[in-house]
């Protein structure tokens, strides 16, 4: 009996420790949010690059149509010589030809846009 009576003067003892020590641990106020993230805007093509893109139109237009059309000719060769076994080839070969931006804009010559867009 005197052991079940320590052991519950013990409990009584910590619980009336610990009571203030709970109190203190619900006044810690929470940590301030972090600071908002400042997204910058996207950048513009300057006046020079549009410029630019216009000149280079003229050289890479015409030479995306010669691409195109060599392309054209070699995967539909292509698909003759091989009574159409070899389409995967000749897809691919009409797709590095023809593919991809036809016109170059501003974005493109300053560089702000990735090559997949």
């Amino acid at each position: 009996m005197n052991g079940s009576r320590l052991v519950c003067a013990v409990v009584v003892g910590l619980l009336m420790i610990g009571g203030p020590l709970a109190a203190m641990a619900q006044m810690v106020q929470p940590p301030p949010p972090p600071p908002a993230v400042v997204v910058p805007p996207p950048r513009e093509p300057g006046t020079a690059a549009e410029v630019g893109a216009g000149f280079l139109n003229v050289v890479y237009v015409p030479g995306k149509v010669i691409v195109c059309s060599a392309g054209t000719v070699a995967s539909a060769g292509l698909m003759l010589l091989t009574f159409g076994s070899a389409y995967p080839a000749a897809v691919s070969i009409f797709k590095e030809g023809c593919g991809g931006h036809w016109v170059l804009t501003g974005y493109d010559v300053a560089g702000l846009r990735t090559p997949d867009e």
